[in-house]
């Protein structure tokens, strides 16, 4: 019995990611972790976490809170993602997977969970969204039209930015988003000639057609475009940019 305690301590401390067991409380004390579950924590050791308080570990101590209470609905949870300070108090982002363990009459005796430190990666998604915001004020800084659309006949809107949605008088780009681009065509055989000559070039530029508005004003656009295709060479995507000429 002892060789096999002492297998299985080492087994959990051989592991990279913290396994921990606590007090259901929202207070509740750490009763174990593993020496990886200690070191994220920013202890020396796993003894100097066991009998440390849970909900200490949290930036803001509502998400034991909220932890707690989802808990108790569901039994597990998981990918739980927070906002945690280790013993230095330097600050991580950690995700765990929770499990409620019920004694047989069904009050709650333990919280059994694994924790990993995810900082690393919420930095990189936090600079994807920062960069993509920085990209969408650039685009809506733009005074010309940028656009995707599907490249079939009807080229639905699937993206475009401020600008854009101006041209065509809308006055956001979500209202443009859905609708056809075929049907700011004032002639449909234009239409029809643009996707001709991209299936032929794949880029095309100054195409330039009589279109019209949301409220059915006409003016005369000149656009460049492209044609994006897959690696097996299918149709995905049109992406171009279109100017309103009517002055010119």
């Amino acid at each position: 019995m002892i060789e096999s305690e002492r297998r299985y301590r080492d087994l959990f401390d051989s592991l990279k990611e913290g396994i921990y067991q606590a007090e259901p409380q929202v207070e509740g004390t750490f009763t174990f972790i593993n020496k990886a579950g200690a070191e994220i924590l920013g202890f020396d050791s796993p003894q100097e976490v066991i009998g440390t308080k849970v909900r200490d570990i949290y930036v803001d101590p509502g998400d034991r809170r909220r932890l707690c209470e989802k808990l108790e609905k569901e039994g597990v949870l998981r990918d739980f993602t927070s906002l945690c300070k280790r013993k230095s108090g330097e600050t991580f982002y950690a995700e765990r997977t929770s499990t409620l363990v019920r004694d047989e009459s069904g009050k709650p005796i333990a919280i059994h969970g694994v924790l990993r430190d995810i900082s690393e990666r919420k930095k990189a998604e936090l600079d994807i969204i920062e960069s993509e915001k920085r990209y969408r004020l650039l685009f809506n800084s733009l005074k010309e039209g940028i656009f995707q659309c599907e490249p079939g006949k009807d080229g639905v809107f699937t993206w475009i930015n401020q600008a854009g949605a101006a041209i065509l008088g809308y006055s956001s780009p979500e209202e443009v988003i859905g609708s056809r681009l075929a049907d700011i065509y004032v002639n449909p055989d234009d239409r029809k000639e643009l996707l001709e000559k991209l299936e032929e070039v794949e880029v095309w530029r100054d195409f330039t057609a009589y279109c019209k508005r949301k409220n059915g004003e006409k003016f005369i656009s000149e656009t460049t475009c492209n044609l994006v295709r897959d690696e097996n060479g299918k149709p995905l995507r049109i992406e171009g940019v279109f100017r309103d000429i009517t002055e010119r």
